[in-house]
């Protein structure tokens, strides 16, 4: 499946510390992968798909330190299919080539989704070199590697992987399940059998 803009949401938390604004991703029927760092303490959350201009209320429902899964009450308000975003375990040691698409964290207007291209080198977490990041980072936005989600941007040079959530009964239970397809960069210069 790989990114799809009309899955990138915007995500606000008024009780977060300055009414936290970042970035977040459709993975299911009715739920949004996002930072930890964005959500608030009381749990209410509201989301913004890329592209609109209605809030839709939102609770978090599982969350760690670095990533936090939002839930809807209504799925038809985001108008997509109930297909699942596929996973991705990062293999081996070589820089791997991502892209993600995001809400800078920066308060000003207008406000439209960017999109981030750039590498992460394996490890816990990511360590992310990007062709052009904003400074004011894209904090929760889902980092793509082809067509597997591969981890959750924290800020501007690290990401949480999401390879780990798959040994998290708690997250299991809410994501109904997780499938994990090995990504790595193909080594260069040996014949391919």
């Amino acid at each position: 499946m790989g990114i799809e803009r009309a899955r990138v949401v915007e995500v606000h938390a008024p009780s977060s510390v300055g009414g936290a604004v970042g970035s977040g991703y459709v993975v299911g029927d009715r739920l949004v992968l996002t930072a930890g760092g964005v959500t608030g303490r009381s749990g209410l959350t509201h989301i913004r798909p890329a592209g609109t201009a209605a809030w839709i209320p939102a609770v978090v429902v599982w969350a760690t330190a670095g990533v936090a899964v939002l839930e809807i009450d209504d799925p038809s308000l985001l108008m997509l299919p109930a297909d699942r975003v596929a996973f991705g375990r990062i293999m081996g040691a070589r820089p791997l080539a991502v892209t993600a698409m995001g809400f800078s964290s920066s308060p000003t207007r207008p406000r439209d989704a960017r999109q981030l291209l750039g590498h992460v080198t394996p490890g816990n977490p990511l360590a992310v070199t990007s062709n052009g990041v904003p400074d004011e980072g894209m904090a929760g936005a889902a980092l793509f590697a082809g067509a597997e989600l591969v981890g959750v941007l924290l800020d501007p040079r690290r990401a949480a992987p999401v390879a780990p959530l798959a040994d998290d009964g708690a997250f299991v239970e809410v994501f109904g399940g997780l499938e994990l397809t090995d990504v790595s960069t193909p080594a260069f210069g040996l014949p391919i059998l």
